[in-house]
This record gives C-alpha cells, sequence and structure tokens, in this order.
C-alpha cells in the first residue's frame, strides 16, 4: 500500500455517506488536481471541524475505486469562541 501527504483545501460540501460504519465525503483540491476522499477514522469529528473552503492537510492512501482513504487530516478551520467583554 502505498502512502500520500497532500495539501490544499475543501473544494466541496462535506456528505455523510454511511453512518454504519460512519463515512463521510469531500473533494480535495489541490495547486495540480483534484481528489475524491474518504474520512472513516474520526469521521464524526471532521464533520465537526471541516468547512468547505478550509485549508487542509491529509495523510492517506488510495483504495480500488482511486478514492483517497484518509488515515490522518489537520483541518485549518475558522472556528472561532468569541467572548464578550462588557
Amino acid at each position: 500500500m502505498e502512502y500520500i501527504s497532500l495539501k490544499g483545501t475543501i473544494s466541496s460540501t462535506i456528505k455523510v455517506v454511511s453512518f454504519t460504519p460512519y463515512l463521510v465525503r469531500f473533494e480535495l483540491k489541490t495547486s495540480e488536481q483534484s481528489y475524491n476522499c474518504l474520512v472513516a477514522k474520526d469521521a464524526f469529528n471532521f464533520v465537526y471541524l471541516a468547512q468547505e473552503g478550509a485549508p487542509i492537510s491529509i495523510f492517506g492512501h488510495f483504495n480500488k475505486r482511486h478514492q483517497l482513504i484518509v488515515d490522518k487530516y489537520h483541518v485549518k478551520n475558522g472556528i472561532e469562541i468569541l467572548s464578550a467583554v462588557r
């Protein structure tokens, strides 16, 4: 199995394609091309963190259908906790 490491942006909406097991799909756009990606490990947390247009770094491998199976990811998200100052 050959592993690959990529950086890019999430260029589609994050879609849940299966609930048992929990499986999430998105499209990764790099400077060279686009990849169809699937997240199974820690997918519930991925749905919370990831947004369309967010920068992402992934590490994974390709399956027989040439989909990129994500083993590890890091999403730079825009989730901020605002505190009210009075």
